[in-house]
């Protein structure tokens, strides 16, 4: 009794048992349940049913004479992940080693002892129905929470932003490979979890940064290898791209591929299967890939360091992501939400920032981007023992290079006098002098009206207690 019997399918049960009565009892027992059902009894058979078709569930025997049912679980969940799993033992094969992998090898994974009880039978279909359709809903929940936190880490209002996640709504359901473009720190990643989030695929997103490891290494990662097929292949292994089955692959800084592990990237992009490093099996897979680069590939090419043809096969649908610098107006969004972020992750109560310590930031070139606001607002919240980051608690490459690391005291020649504790300090400040040197005559003004107290100087002009120590250094005021 072998072939599919029932044509619904809505789930399909792969029924693999060398006993034809036992085979029989098991389809008898399932007939009414609206299920596809394919049955054979050859474990050879089996294997070609499940490269061939979803199997959503395996009733198989635990132990048979040449393929034991966890050989076949494991082929199995390469091409359903969610596969749920009957196994027909012997009485008291649990206490076996091969009881134990079982036990061991998948979570759902139940046993019905010989001979087949069909009431037991019919329990047990329910109870991997059932825990089927929670995974499911719970995937669905996920998607939906990833969806939504994938386009909201997208944070800003302008134009640039606006139209990346446009098109991230547009070409995630698709099957389309994507190549995005964009300097370091622009959220590259941030945007192919974005497009992975909002796809329709069930598979997980596998990342993996081309650049970390050497040619050989990096085919291995990417592809896989037996047992054997080079000096430390104790075991087999899986690759990227059979992680990410059904699923998206993420390959950033795909320029730094060698030339040969791009031949074979563009062969599995075209033909959908590769082989092992040391295998000759072809291993097929479904997974979708989106990659990264922050080098101009199109003039690698020209220099024939990246291939012509895998360019034009990756860059199926471009997005060009801008500096910080370019959308300098969502800095204060961008902030917003790292200040919640780091507020949470550090137990505190949310920090928040005065508005001119927010101009400061804007005035800033950024050339690390988004991740460098991010590891500077993580650092000011973590160091900050007030509820609100003030300018003075900027970085002092941030308050240098913006020209505000002295601002208030540019502010002083409009009335020509510091302001200390007791009364005002009258500036040496005349027609023609330069900034600097008004700075410096400001700060020697105030160190003099409070004996040299830098952090009380510190206080008066707004400043950090270490500026005041570097800058009388650099004015030579420290001995005065």
């Amino acid at each position: 009794m072998e072939g599919v019997l029932s044509m619904n399918t809505q789930k399909t049960v792969l029924i693999v048992d060398a006993d034809r009565t036992e085979r029989e009892l098991v389809c008898e027992t399932l007939a009414s349940q609206g299920l596809r059902l394919v049955v054979t009894g050859n474990m050879y058979q089996a294997f070609h049913h499940i490269e061939h078709l979803t199997v959503d569930i395996l009733i198989a025997q635990l132990r048979a004479e040449r393929i034991d049912g966890l050989t076949l679980l494991d082929a199995a969940a390469q091409h359903q992940p969610d596969v749920g799993v009957i196994f027909i033992t012997e009485p008291n094969i649990l206490e076996t080693d091969i009881g134990i992998k079982a036990m061991l090898a998948y979570k759902d994974t139940f046993f019905l002892p010989k001979p087949v009880n069909p009431v037991h039978l019919a329990a047990l279909l329910q109870r991997t129905l059932e825990n089927q359709r929670l995974a499911f809903e719970n995937r669905q929940l996920q998607s939906q929470i990833d969806e939504k936190e994938g386009l909201r880490r997208l944070t800003g209002k302008s134009s640039q932003i606006t139209k990346i996640r446009d098109m991230i709504t547009q070409i995630a359901p698709t099957k389309a490979t994507v190549m995005i473009h964009g300097a370091r720190g622009t959220g590259k990643e941030l945007v192919a979890r974005a497009i992975h989030h909002r796809s329709l695929r069930r598979g997980s997103l596998i990342a993996f940064n081309c650049a970390t490891l050497n040619e050989n290494l990096a085919e291995s990662e990417l592809f896989g290898h037996e047992r054997g097929a080079f000096s430390g292949a104790y075991y087999q292994r899986k690759g990227r791209f059979e992680l990410a089955h059904g699923g998206t692959l993420f390959l950033d800084e795909v320029s730094q591929l060698s030339l040969s592990n791009q031949a074979r990237l563009l062969r599995v992009l075209e033909e959908r299967e590769f082989e092992r490093v040391g295998g000759d099996k072809t291993i097929q897979v479904d997974v979708r890939v989106v990659c990264a680069t922050n080098h101009d590939l199109e003039a690698a090419c020209r220099r024939r360091e990246f291939l012509l043809d895998l360019y034009d096969r990756l860059n199926v649908v471009p997005i060009y992501l801008p500096t910080l610098q370019e959308r300098i107006e969502d800095v204060p969004l961008l902030v917003k939400d790292f200040l919640e972020e780091f507020s949470q992750q550090n137990g505190k109560s949310t920090v928040t920032i005065a508005p001119e310590a927010v101009r400061t930031l804007m005035k800033y070139d950024w050339p690390g981007n988004v991740r460098e606001l991010k590891n500077c607002i993580e650092g000011m919240v973590v160091m900050s023992n007030e509820s609100t980051i003030q300018q003075i608690h900027l970085p002092e490459r941030i308050l240098k290079a913006t020209g505000a690391e002295f601002s208030n005291l540019l502010s002083v020649p409009d009335v020509w006098e510091v302001d200390a504790n007791n009364g005002k300090q009258r500036l040496n400040v005349e027609v023609g002098m330069s900034l600097d040197e008004i700075n410096r005559e400001a700060l020697r003004a105030t160190l003099e009206s409070v004996d040299n107290n830098k952090a009380k100087a510190a206080e008066i002009l707004k400043v950090s207690r270490r500026t005041v120590q570097r800058k009388a250094k650099e004015y030579g005021l420290s001995d005065e």
